[in-house]
């Protein structure tokens, strides 16, 4: 445990660019507060259904951008793992007594924390848009949290898998872009999935982003369901997976 905290804050403090941190804060609120009242506008200041209430789009966007935001988070992982190897420092981490796995699930353990502290940022920020409409308890609450730290080993575990099978620091950010472009925009992050037509639809549901997303959202708006649950076990399980994935694929990595 203690090798655990010594990696994770050494990632905090010398491996996250300053930069990509401000912009995990600037991007939300450029959607939040531009794209979410100007769309709210397109659609005649309409409410959404979100189980048995409605909420503004601004509201369900704000909320959504949570979710998107720990998957953004995730790219840390990657890069850790890639600038660690160019500089010569994943081998004189290894030197020392720290496993393959403790390096993995430090990783892990970073985006949880910039997950959690991009989510509060967030709420703060949005605030204004989600007044009125949110009722978190503590009985729902839990399942914001859950979401966040589940989504950080899903799409953790995802971004190290990725960096470990590629040549390159340029083919990583290009793959990874690329495929967490279909993630944000194939999800309910930015619109709901109900009244989508199919096959549209079925990608919803295959995108591991949108059970975070909804999860999130039903731990804000106490909206938990049957289906709620439902979604928190698959995700669950893709985590699992993608995490033993993550760890065999770590582990094959030369030094």
């Amino acid at each position: 445990m203690t090798e655990i905290l010594i990696l994770t804050y050494r990632n905090l403090i010398a491996s996250i660019d300053k930069v990509f941190l401000i912009w995990q804060i600037i991007f939300p609120i450029f959607y939040i507060f531009i794209s979410g009242y100007a769309y709210s506008a397109l659609l005649g200041y309409q409410g959404i259904k979100l189980g048995e209430i409605l909420v503004s789009y601004p509201s369900f966007l704000a909320v959504g951008m949570i979710g998107f935001n720990v998957m953004n988070s995730s790219t840390v992982a990657g890069s850790i793992i890639w600038n660690d190897k160019r500089n010569g420092m994943f081998q004189q981490i290894l030197v020392m007594p720290f496993t393959k796995i403790q390096y993995i699930i430090s990783n892990l353990v970073t985006i949880m924390l910039m997950g959690l502290t991009s989510a509060i940022l967030i709420l703060i920020i949005g605030l204004p848009t989600i007044l009125g409409s949110a009722n978190p308890t503590l009985w729902s609450l839990p399942y914001t949290l859950y979401a966040i730290i589940i989504g950080a080993i899903f799409f953790g575990s995802f971004t190290v898998i990725i960096s470990t099978r590629l040549k390159s620091s340029e083919g990583f950010n290009v793959i990874s872009n690329g495929i967490f472009l279909f993630f944000a925009f194939a999800s309910s992050t930015f619109y709901p999935a109900e009244g989508i037509s199919e096959p549209l639809k079925t990608a919803f549901y295959i995108n591991p982003l949108t059970y975070i997303v909804d999860i999130t959202r039903a731990g804000i708006y106490s909206q938990v369901s049957d289906f709620v649950n439902l979604e928190v076990i698959i995700i669950f399980i893709l985590a699992i997976v993608a995490f033993s994935f993550a760890a065999v694929s770590m582990l094959r990595v030369k030094v």
